[in-house]
């Protein structure tokens, strides 16, 4: 299996083969770029060594270190980051900010989402190997959640499964049974509203989403820059243009996929080629539901390998696609990507967004509106690669099958925030309601009040906490199932100190939050 990706960065043409751009892919995807923004373009991130590699390292030039200024476009974004990346002025304190797109002729390129450069949460996995999280991980909190064992299999990624997190909440009876209750506030339902999720069996068929607000917007994170990126380096998805309609053809029977009927990348041994070429679907994972209130879709990670002795240099498509059944047709909700080469022993990973009607593909016996039931994962959908073994191309899954990835928080909105504050979190894999919000400071291990929670992110409010001077704390966010994402550090000032931004007092009580009804 391979260790990761070239330290290079490839950026494809802007020209994809095999169809008109009438012909693509588009609507699927869409979302695969921040909504409400335009997209700048779709880059291929191939970074290596990133586990030993800590920020500002050299992902951007081959054979040298990379600075702030290979991350921004022009000079005078450049003057508005320190050494280590901490967004200034007009951006705010260490607040993630917006880069403009790529100039024309640079080649450079742009970023169309915020992104947080600031160098005290970019470095998880540079305090995990120096053992700066050990305190953490033997607290209370952390012997009771065992994050010194999720830390460590937080290195190579499907910890949740490996650590059986998911298959005890599933033996325990689901997601309503699961141990992990945050304190909710008391207008959570006010700012959410019912809908059907398109998450694993073991979740909820209807959930409180939050109504698509700032807040929602900030924490929509379409990928996550490099710099900044807590996850192992084989679950960071390469970014591509979408890939022509697939046209049906009789598919073989599929091979099972490693472990779980989902598959897992994690220590899976390499089918030996000895001539020709061969592509492996390795596994497939749920990232979020979409937003009906956008039209947006279920986003889904597909992780696969260049099982050949040599590099795949011809590109290739990879394609989802929703149906009530077994059986592929033309016609079916789908969306897909276009790989432009991968590397002999390569394993990457993409994320593909189906369009929003794949939520609403099937009905109940009242006739209400469901997500699709089957998942149809074709790795090189349109046989562009003549290759020696096809039948681990593809697999065919139950969508309640595909198991959430891991949690992972990306950055909060501000570092520096005062007690009783609210603060925005971005990330992925929290799961579909609220789990908890912990705050460690000064030895108290104290539970955030949660305002709003879904997959991609979470809004809270800081602990109201009588401090004379300005603390360091870490925030952790726990799933239901137990799994906890990555510490992130922030600074809490006394209360009334003033902050970036101001946030009205809201009311610590809150009553039990009921289940939301079906639509």
């Amino acid at each position: 299996m391979g260790t990761g990706r070239p330290d290079i960065v490839k950026f494809p043409e802007r020209t994809i083969k095999g169809g008109k751009p009438s012909d693509l892919i588009g609507k699927g995807n869409r979302a695969i770029v921040r909504p409400g923004a335009t997209s700048r373009g779709n880059r291929l991130e191939k970074v290596a060594d990133a586990l030993k590699r800590g920020p500002g390292a050299g992902a951007f030039n081959r054979g040298k270190p990379a600075s702030i200024k290979d991350l921004l476009p022009n000079q005078r974004l450049q003057n508005r980051f320190g050494k280590n990346g901490v967004v200034a002025g007009a951006l705010g304190k260490g607040r993630p900010g917006k880069l403009p797109a790529a100039q024309a002729g640079k080649g450079k390129p742009g970023i169309g989402r915020p992104i947080a450069i600031a160098g005290r949460r970019t470095d998880f996995l540079n305090r995990l190997q120096g053992g700066k999280l050990d305190r953490i991980a033997k607290s209370h909190v952390g012997s009771r959640l065992g994050l010194q064992k999720q830390f460590l299999a937080h290195r190579k990624g499907d910890a949740a499964r490996r650590l059986s997190l998911i298959g005890n909440l599933k033996h325990r009876g689901g997601w309503h049974h699961r141990h992990q209750h945050g304190h909710v506030a008391h207008n959570f339902i006010d700012i959410h509203f019912s809908s059907s999720y398109c998450g694993p069996s073991w979740c909820p068929s209807y959930v409180w989403t939050p109504h698509w607000s700032p807040w929602v917007d900030w924490c929509w994170w379409d990928h996550c820059h490099p710099v900044c990126d807590p996850r192992p380096i084989w679950c960071r998805p390469v970014y591509c243009h979408p890939c022509p309609v697939w046209v049906p053809y009789d598919c073989p029977v599929w091979i099972g996929l490693p472990e779980v009927v989902c598959g897992t990348w994690v220590d899976v041994e390499p089918i030996v080629i000895d001539a020709g070429l061969d592509l492996q679907l390795l596994a497939v994972r749920f990232v979020d539901s979409g937003h009906v209130e956008k039209d947006l879709g279920p986003r889904y990670r597909v992780w696969f390998r260049n099982n050949s002795p040599r590099s795949i240099v011809q590109p290739f498509n990879v394609v989802l696609l929703a149906s009530n059944s077994r059986d592929l047709e033309s016609g079916l909700p789908e969306a897909g990507l276009r790989i432009v080469e991968i590397a002999a022993g390569e394993t990457q990973s993409v994320d593909i967004r189906l369009p929003a009607i794949a939520n609403r593909l099937d009905r109940d016996s009242e006739g209400r509106k469901l997500p699709f039931r089957q998942l149809h994962v074709l790795v090189d959908s349109h046989r562009e690669v003549p290759e020696a073994f096809e039948v681990n191309n593809g697999v065919i899954l139950a969508r309640g099958d595909v198991l959430p990835v891991d949690p992972a928080a990306f950055a909060s909105d501000v570092d520096v925030a005062s007690a009783g504050s609210l603060l925005n979190i971005a990330g992925e894999g929290f799961g579909p309601e609220p789990g908890q919000a912990i705050v460690v400071v000064n030895g108290l291990e104290l539970q955030a009040e949660i305002q709003g929670w879904y997959d991609l992110g979470v809004q809270i409010k800081l602990p109201m906490l009588p401090l004379a001077a300005p603390a360091n704390a870490e925030l952790i966010i726990v799933r239901g199932d137990e799994a906890a994402a990555n510490p992130l550090e922030i600074q809490l000032l006394p209360a009334g100190t003033p902050i970036p931004k101001a946030e009205a007092a809201l009311k610590t009580e809150a009553p039990p939050m009921p289940q939301p009804p079906s639509p």
